[in-house]
């Protein structure tokens, strides 16, 4: 088998749209003008960005002047000399086709593509002309496919969109505006000479070294007579065996000795063998299957709330017989345009999620299934991924939909299930049941209730009759079949009470962000009381915070930076009950911290709350293991710029909140939470042994006086949380400013001290403090510099953070944005491209102006 790429040299041309027959289209001349170059992958809306034909949508409101696009039909052409391409068979192959498109070869039309999910392949071995030949891709317009143009600034096509199986949040979300994607986002290649191949390759791992490889053969291969040699290497392993047999399905076992486990990050390693699979026909090479495996396995447990925690059922993702709990976030697409993004954009952010101590992303079911370079390197990394189908917060119509369905599920399955990353697939993203009782589907012989997603004829879609059928039925029924054993559940969220979204069991979407808008009772700065419920696992809690000031001086206009207006609405959107996301941080910001009346304290502010809620997410959710089994925040990543749910904003900037995640991810941790009452001291353990700890623990003024402490020392057992010490709050006396503190060793090694304000932190006059910055190490690393510095402050200083404005490149800071009491030092390590000088770095807090 060769494989010739069709990735250059294409151009793009657009028009009036047409007839959608493709029997009554005219195909372009060639020698038109308008005609650009055009990146493949890549996106029409890109590359009229870069020809100047729209402006950057990216900054402040110009997207309006972009709308034009989605009215016009995009043609695709190539031209190709197939003059020295080998004669025999031949496919043509088309991946990340985001949007419908009619496809011709030499003039002759081939079919139709209606998925960007899945793989398009065309048998032409007998249309390849010895010269020049010539593809066309007609991508309709848009507005022809949804019956019109948008039909709102933000929310765009409404539930038309599920009509098109194409990434849905380009559609509008609350995080982007709708400006869709459209073009080839995939590779286009020529398959040749590939009747006899592999046409499915499954490896199933066992924590007892066993591997099983299932593999199926065309029909070339079958008839021909085959032979299968597969080679395992790695970690002092090397195996080899033949398989020859005269069907078309076989399979064979491997013993690897002394096997090497496959954890999450925090757990274990993340060990990978290599294979090859080569399928050889008359002695020789057909076809070959390369990849890396992982020993591990994977599976669901609920088991009954402790007694303490009430009624309720735990959820835990099992790996290796360990229950592990799941820290992590929610990852959408890394461009608005997704055909546009690279791969060291996935090396980045995903390396940021390691660096965090998170152990599991979700692929969210608005955006798309991702490049094989996230799941490569999320086997590298021990990241576990929480695999949505791409559907999204709306109906599909299923009898419209059902065979692209099949074969769209059928394919990714089957693309990503030998990663051992994969750890559970989800249907979608908020299905028909999330948000309240809607009792069972109707029958021929009951009445129609429908929930409806529109009310138009044309485009309405009976979500309880047609969501069953596709989550329950479709999807559940696919990976039960093809999915190696790993587990499914029908929606994030979904629970075993009346309504999905119920905290008690399996999973949920709750958050402090939406106790403070609605069910405060008024008052948002309460919403720690948020964390009086007990979670069994939180798949999405939206808490939300500004980016910082210079990024907020990219993407908006200086005469709209301050203070918020209709470009704000626009750029930055509108949030939960269509308040505006500006409105929402202004409320909730402003009663945490005090009253926002400038661009400075808006980020300040929200910023700082967007981080006491990130940590409490996590810490609250560490402290009732084994209850709960895991919390990912929404949302990781951007994908433009904005201001509203990340903690990495668009410019790869780190908010204040990513530290607090990556803190209260660590795998050793002191917890101090309130509840019900009482305020009381943890200590979580991810570690798989016990660890000894020796604590020290009490209140403490600003100005560092101690007002009272106890010692004590205990072992916390493997992948255990233990609560050491409770405090009645009715018996508690602290001034205002007063803190809780923790100081604590695990065997031997001290933690940073951990920092608790029970009465939070509006009325809190922080002190102004003088902090001293030293470099204790530097030396070159590849990339560039590590360099060790130590700040020391004389008063408390409130969200510490290091800057170095200069640095017109990347740089990493190991942690920032921390509290730090009166007297206390802190070393950091900073990664960066130059080597920084003590002149050059500067040290920012509560009361210097926030970047």
């Amino acid at each position: 088998m060769h494989r010739i790429e069709l990735t250059a040299g294409w151009k793009l041309w657009g028009r009036d749209p047409q007839a959608m027959s493709v029997a009554e289209v005219a195909p372009p001349d060639p020698l038109a003008e308008g005609w650009m170059a055009v990146d493949v992958p890549g996106d029409v809306n890109a590359a009229l960005v870069a020809h100047g034909r729209i402006p950057n949508p990216h900054y402040d409101t110009q997207a309006r002047q972009c709308y034009w696009v989605t009215g016009q039909e995009w043609w695709y052409r190539l031209e190709f000399d197939a003059a020295r391409l080998a004669s025999g068979q031949a496919d043509l192959c088309l991946s990340g086709v985001d949007g419908h498109a009619d496809l011709w070869l030499n003039d002759r039309y081939l079919g139709t593509m209606k998925n960007a999910f899945r793989t398009f392949r065309f048998p032409v071995g007998d249309l390849l002309r010895d010269g020049i030949n010539t593809l066309l891709l007609r991508f309709p317009s848009i507005d022809q496919l949804l019956g019109g143009p948008r039909l709102d600034e933000l929310a765009g096509w409404k539930g038309r969109r599920a009509f098109l199986r194409k990434p849905q949040f380009c559609f509008g979300w609350d995080w982007a505006l709708p400006l869709p994607s459209w073009g080839l986002a995939g590779d286009v290649w020529l398959e040749l000479d590939n009747a006899a191949r592999l046409v499915d390759f499954a490896v199933q791992p066992f924590c007892s070294g066993r591997v099983d490889m299932f593999f199926e053969v065309s029909r070339a291969a079958k008839e021909a007579g085959y032979e299968i040699v597969v080679t395992l290497t790695g970690h002092g392993a090397s195996l080899q065996t033949t398989v020859c047999r005269d069907r078309y399905k076989s399979y064979t076992t491997l013993q690897i000795p002394d096997p090497q486990l496959w954890y999450p990050n925090g757990y274990g390693a993340q060990p990978l063998y290599d294979y090859v699979v080569e399928l050889r026909v008359g002695g020789a090479v057909a076809d070959v299957r390369r990849g890396r495996l992982g020993l591990r396995e994977v599976s669901i447990r609920e088991e009954p709330f402790t007694p303490d925690a009430g009624p309720g059922f735990s959820f835990h993702i099992v790996v290796n017989g360990e229950p592990i709990f799941c820290q992590g976030g929610n990852w959408v697409p890394l461009e608005l345009w997704p055909g546009t993004a690279r791969d060291e954009q996935y090396a980045f952010y995903l390396q940021k999620a390691h660096e965090a101590n998170f152990n599991m992303l979700r692929i969210w079911g608005g955006g798309i299934y991702e490049r094989d370079i996230f799941y490569d390197l999320c086997d590298e990394l021990g990241i576990m991924v929480w695999q949505d189908f791409m559907f999204a917060s709306t109906g599909y119509p299923v009898d419209r939909l059902r065979d692209e369905i099949i074969a769209e599920a059928d394919e990714q399955i089957r693309r990503l299930r030998n990663h051992p990353c994969i750890a559970l697939w989800c249907g979608c993203n908020e299905d028909v049941y999330s948000w309240s009782y809607q009792g069972r589907p109707a029958t021929s012989a009951q009445t129609d209730t429908g929930v409806y997603a529109e009310m138009d004829d044309v485009w309405r879609v009976n979500r309880l009759r047609d969501d069953p059928q596709i989550y329950s039925m479709i999807l559940r029924g696919t990976v039960g079949l093809l999915g190696l054993g790993v587990p499914y559940v029908e929606s994030s969220p979904q629970s075993r009470d009346d309504a999905g979204n119920m905290p008690n069991s399996g999973n949920c979407h709750i958050s402090a962000w939406k106790f403070a808008l609605f069910e405060c009772g008024g008052h948002p700065e309460r919403w720690r009381e948020h964390f009086d419920k007990v979670c069994s696992f939180d798949s999405e809690f939206c808490d939300q915070g500004p980016c910082a000031v210079k990024s907020f001086r990219r993407f908006m206009a200086p005469e709209n930076l301050w203070p918020p207006n209709e470009a704000w609405v626009y750029h930055i959107q509108r949030g939960h009950a269509n308040l505006p996301h500006y409105e929402q941080t202004m409320l909730i910001a402003g009663a945490t911290f005090g009253e926002i009346d400038s661009l400075q304290k808006y980020v300040k502010y929200g910023q700082a709350t967007h981080l006491e809620m990130m940590r409490a997410e996590f810490e609250s959710a560490r402290r009732d293991w084994p209850n709960n089994g895991g919390t990912m925040m929404w949302m990781f990543n951007d994908c433009w710029p904005t201001s509203n749910w990340s903690i990495i904003d668009y410019y790869r900037t780190p908010k204040p909140s990513y530290y607090a995640a990556k803190r209260a991810c660590a795998p050793l941790l002191p917890i101090v939470m309130e509840r019900a009452g009482k305020i009381e001291f943890f200590f979580s353990n991810h570690l798989l042994c016990t660890v000894h700890i020796t604590l020290c623990y009490g209140q403490e003024t600003l100005a560092g006086e101690l007002v009272w402490s106890r010692d004590a020392a205990l072992d916390v057992g493997a992948n255990a949380t233990r609560r050491f010490d409770t405090l009645l709050r009715a018996n508690m006396r602290a001034a205002t400013g007063d803190y809780l503190f923790i100081d604590a060793t695990a065997d031997g090694q001290p933690l940073p001290r951990v920092i608790y304000f029970p009465d939070g932190w509006r009325d809190i006059a922080w002190p102004q403090p003088r902090i001293a910055l030293t470099i204790v190490d530097q030396q070159r690393v590849p990339g560039g510099w590590q360099t060790r510095v130590r700040v020391q402050t004389d008063a408390f200083a409130r969200l510490l953070h290091l800057l170095w404005p200069e640095a017109q490149r990347e740089v990493a800071f190991s942690d920032s944005y921390f509290d730090l009491s009166a007297g206390g030092a802190r070393e950091i390590d900073i990664q960066s491209t130059v080597k920084p000088s003590p002149e050059e770095l500067r040290v920012g807090h509560w009361w210097t102006e926030w970047e």
